[in-house]
């Protein structure tokens, strides 16, 4: 995401290393079959009566062998396992453990109608292997309504009152209720349950466990939003939100080397993130950062694309359909406008976008789609900052660094652009 804006804006050239002949890399891809495990064939009956939630799959792994031309066998590495499109398990790292073959298990959900399971793993040199396909059927007795979980969390009073804020609790709140209301208007959802965390309550701690009981609640039919109004800051290839337990106590104009490292450790690295959202199975997952640098959580070191084995949010936002919206790019700062009482990300969301119904318009029909919303919020936010930048002073900036005066606020959003079969609707203005 962004690599347009890096080569205009920016002026900055993607970095390629002169190691990397793709000449001399292993091409010779595992082979991955999958197949349901034993005595639960009936269950993949279209006509079964069977409501059984979960079925076992069996992943049999296989690396190609040394031959003449390569001393040593493929590897198999980094095994995927997708139900119809969305990831739901990941096995890290080497999946042969020395052997040359071996059998993985999950036992996942299954969902009313088709559930196509598609796995796949990676050699050596993450040469990605052809899929290996399975279809079962969820028995009609399996349809639910699901519930929309919305975690929202905002900073306004930190243990050190020098990075206070005036709006990330406002805008926090008043996210979580609109999109309540909205969601409950259409009654598409069984319910919709916002889990709040504001000031001394949004400690990493308590945001962590919040993500590890959404992951262990959340059904393939729900929808998790996570929202986040606070203070963040990007360091080397990292991205960080702060939460309030900042973990330092000086005075924000000498902050060291010291006191920033105390604060990357108290706070919530986007590989943190990664490891939460990569347990939560759900039909639609929402990331919302309105927080400064938070571009950087789709950055990474390489600009890839697709379902290739690289670390990083963006890439598990790929494989899940995830959609993420940060507040700015890598290189910015997110705003408070005291004329709007909320910070300019989530006034474009909320007040305009929602309440007034301004992101239905692609097109116009009564129906504010998700990625509708989100693409709104993008092009109105700079708009938003230059008219207030003609005669209105800025309020705080929720990060760490300096913001230019000739930088306009660009939010960044990350989707995956194929469409969708059931696209998440979120108002009817």
């Amino acid at each position: 995401p962004g690599l347009l804006t890096e080569l205009f804006i920016k002026h900055k050239i993607p970095h390629v290393a002169a190691t990397q002949d793709i000449a001399q890399k292993d091409r010779r891809q595992p082979q991955v079959e999958l197949a349901i495990a034993a005595g639960q064939a009936a269950r993949t009956s279209a006509t079964s009566a069977d409501a059984t939630r979960s079925i076992t799959l069996k992943l049999n792994i296989a690396e190609q062998p040394a031959d003449a031309e390569h001393a040593a066998g493929s590897g198999a590495q980094d095994v995927r396992l997708f139900r119809n499109n969305s990831l739901v398990k990941v096995w890290h790292g080497d999946a042969l453990k020395g052997a040359s073959r071996a059998t993985l298990e999950a036992t996942v959900p299954l969902v009313a109608g088709k559930n196509r399971f598609t796995a796949y793993a990676f050699n050596r040199d993450n040469v990605k292997s052809s899929d290996a396909n399975l279809i079962a059927i969820g028995a009609d007795a399996l349809k639910r309504r699901g519930t929309a979980y919305i975690l929202a969390v905002g900073v306004n009073q930190y243990d050190n009152a020098e990075y206070n804020l005036r709006y990330a609790k406002a805008d926090a709140q008043e996210f979580g209720a609109e999109v309540k209301r909205q969601q409950d208007r259409l009654s598409v959802y069984e319910r919709v349950e916002v889990i709040p965390l504001f000031d001394a309550e949004a400690t990493k701690a308590n945001i962590m466990r919040r993500l590890a009981e959404l992951a262990q609640q959340s059904q393939p039919e729900d929808t998790v939003i996570f929202y986040f109004a606070g203070h963040g800051t990007a360091q080397d290839k990292s991205f960080y939100l702060i939460p309030h337990d900042l973990g330092y106590a000086g005075e924000r104009e000498h902050l060291d080397a010291a006191g920033l490292s105390s604060i990357l450790k108290h706070g919530i690295s986007d590989r943190e993130l990664e490891q939460a959202f990569e347990g939560i199975d759900a039909a639609q997952i929402l990331l919302v950062i309105d927080a400064c640098n938070s571009g950087q959580a789709l950055e990474a070191e390489e600009k890839r694309r697709g379902p290739i084995n690289s670390k990083g949010l963006a890439q598990l936002a790929y494989e899940k359909g995830m959609y993420i919206l940060t507040a700015a790019q890598g290189y910015q700062q997110a705003l408070e406008a005291a004329r709007f009482g909320h910070g300019y990300l989530t006034y474009a969301l909320v007040v305009e976008g929602l309440q007034k119904g301004a992101a239905d318009r692609e097109p116009k029909d009564q129906a504010v789609l998700l990625r509708e919303w989100l693409n709104y919020a993008t092009e109105r936010v700079p708009q938003m900052q230059e008219e207030s930048n003609q005669n209105l002073p800025q309020g705080k900036q929720r990060g760490f660094g300096l913001q230019d005066d000739a930088e306009v606020q660009r939010p960044r959003v990350f989707y995956r652009r194929e469409a969708e079969a059931s696209p998440l609707i979120i108002a009817r203005p």
